[in-house]
């Protein structure tokens, strides 16, 4: 019989082909022990005793008589979930497994139950089980005949050790388990902190970029300011040297060829260094600009035709248009210069051939593009993008291909100006530029350009026709720069004209007081000193005398004039440098208010 409250760790296995050895564990550990002391206890009471405390522990037995049966009742206990803590294994059984062998089997299914091994002859060394069964804590020999209280003890020992190693496990798997918890918690920390990192870097990345995108774009806003101003001073000595070689070339009758030749040098080199300060101008966006309602993909087509002759039979030029007509309101010259000098710059960069693509296309910017692109902005757009398969720019040049002067090139192959110009011209018309370039791969720039609406009809253009006239009206001629003052008053005495003059626009508004304002026409500068420019000086005249006409002259565009005035470049607005044919027409013109009779000669 077993006892019914068995607890945990309190079942053993006897694996023995001896019937009277399953008796005699069943007598040191079974229940017949626990009969035993319910006698005890019985005895004590009829003869009014204390009852004897028993400090023995009673276990349910189990018995096997081979090998294979002991493994049998050993997995349906653990099946069960009622595993055995300890087996008493004979080491003699046959015909089947011997108890080393049983040993073996019985731990491949419960690898914690406890071993003891009975054996009564010298069958195994230790040294042979240690080879057969391994090093372990969990086997202990007890050699025949054992005594009882010997086998209490190993029972009581190893029970409890037992129970203790499940408890250990118990305990151990829910460290695990808590571990696990809390290692997940941890990864899910470091997740969302590598995320955070990740999106921190991300945020300083962009504000990095935004920052050196403002830095560059306030270099280059000081370098335009310095551009400009020194664009300016210079277009006011170029007026003077072309205005006198052209008078000298009028008057070349007597001067003999070699003069003649010497003279036409200094005028075509005038000339050249006029084009250098309006590059300089485009860039700092203080051109004169003369906007209209253009098709993007037709000015594109029409510079098309030149440009294969422009790069070379060795590089492949290919054009890829937008499917529909894309309208951009801009200058036409500004524009096609535009793509001349980004061809340019892509045929320079394919040194031994390639290929050239430029797209047209017609683009929406949304906000998403914009937080990639600092200078883009939403909206619709025209885009052109020049792509070639050439060196590529190293990225410590990026930052510097659009300041004046900055070029890779070698001494002579090239001034600098072509891509500042792109640039200047693109910002002038409210757009910007983008470039991405890898090097050894090529470059693609594109430029954007704010879309317009369909014209409603096609612009008329005027023709100008010239008609010679000298006149004998009061001018009055304000220019701080005194040999470009005293040029224009020679050329415009020569005509007829009653010159006055004066070096600011202070000093012309005490001019007019002192002659009571009997002007016919204001010939001034925008730009001077004293505080008062040429826009503030006509609005006071206006205000005095409204049928006063205004010629403005100056090297920025007409921008720098205000609101308050329309001009336009042939009627009222000289942009310098100017020849002196074309100061003379556009007086004539103002003062007759006749824009057909203008025929402009700025060659």
């Amino acid at each position: 019989m077993n006892p019914a409250n068995i607890q945990p760790g309190q079942r053993i296995l006897v694996i023995d082909d001896n019937r009277a050895i399953h008796e005699d564990f069943c007598k040191i550990l079974g229940a017949d022990l626990a009969s035993h002391e319910v006698l005890e206890k019985r005895e004590a009471i009829l003869f009014d005793e204390p009852a004897p405390t028993s400090r023995r522990q009673v276990f349910q037995i189990d018995s096997a008589f081979q090998g294979e049966d002991g493994l049998r009742l050993l997995k349906q206990a653990v099946e069960s979930g009622e595993p055995y803590a300890l087996a008493f294994v004979d080491v003699r059984m046959g015909p089947g497994w011997d108890g080393v062998e049983t040993t073996a089997k019985l731990w491949e299914i419960d690898p914690d139950l406890q071993v003891v091994i009975c054996t009564a002859h010298s069958d195994y060394s230790w040294d042979d089980m240690v080879d057969k069964l391994g090093h372990s804590d969990r086997l202990v020999i007890l050699k025949k005949p054992f005594d009882n209280v010997e086998v209490q003890q190993l029972a009581n020992a190893l029970t409890q050790k037992w129970r203790l190693l499940q408890q250990a496990k118990v305990r151990l798997d829910v460290l695990e388990k808590s571990v696990s918890v809390r290692t997940e918690q941890l990864q899910a920390s470091n997740a969302q902190l590598q995320a955070e990192i990740a999106e921190r870097k991300g945020v300083e990345s962009a504000l990095r970029q935004s920052q050196q995108a403002i830095m560059q774009q306030e270099r280059l806003a000081a370098v335009g300011q310095l551009s400009a101003g020194v664009a300016h001073d210079f277009n006011n000595i170029l007026c003077i040297i072309l205005g006198y070689s052209s008078m000298l070339l009028d008057e070349s009758k007597d001067l003999g060829q070699k003069r003649v030749d010497a003279l036409k040098q200094i005028s075509t080199a005038a000339q050249r260094a006029a084009h250098l300060t309006r590059q300089l101008l485009t860039f700092s966006r203080k051109q004169v600009m003369q906007p209209q309602t253009l098709e993007f993909n037709e000015v594109i087509g029409n510079v098309s035709r030149m440009l294969q002759r422009l790069v070379g039979e060795d590089i492949g030029v290919q054009f890829h248009f937008s499917p529909k007509p894309v309208y951009i309101h801009a200058d036409l010259g500004m524009v096609e210069q535009i793509v001349m000098n980004l061809v340019v710059n892509a045929r320079d960069a394919m040194v031994g051939g390639g290929k050239l693509i430029l797209s047209a296309s017609a683009v929406e910017i949304d906000e998403a593009y914009r937080q990639h692109h600092p200078e883009a902005r939403p909206g619709q757009f025209a885009c052109l993008s020049v792509a070639d398969t050439g060196c590529g720019i190293p990225p410590e040049y990026l930052l510097r291909i659009f300041e004046p002067f900055f070029t890779t090139k070698a001494v002579g192959k090239g001034t600098g100006l072509g891509l500042a110009t792109v640039y200047g011209i693109a910002k002038q018309h409210e757009g910007w530029i983008e470039v991405v370039s890898e090097v050894g791969r090529g470059t693609t720039f594109k430029v954007f350009l704010p879309k317009s609406s369909k014209p409603a009809g096609a612009p008329t253009e005027t023709t100008f026709h010239s008609l010679p006239r000298w006149g004998n009206e009061k001018i009055l001629l304000v220019e701080d720069e005194a040999a470009l003052r005293g040029l224009a008053s020679k050329l415009l005495q020569k005509q007829g004209y009653q010159i006055f003059e004066a070096a600011s626009g202070v000093e012309a508004l005490e001019v007019w007081e002192q002659h009571d304002g009997v002007f016919d026409l204001l010939l001034t500068d925008m730009v001077m000193p004293g505080g008062v420019t040429g826009r503030e000086l006509a609005e006071k005249l206006l205000a005095d005398k409204p049928e006063l006409k205004v010629i403005f002259t100056s090297g920025y565009s007409t921008d720098m004039v205000g609101k308050n005035f329309v001009l336009e470049e042939e009627v009222n607005f000289l942009p310098k440098p100017y020849p002196p044919k074309a100061l003379i027409q556009i007086v004539r013109v103002c003062l007759d208010g006749d824009k057909q009779n203008a025929d402009l000669a700025h060659a």
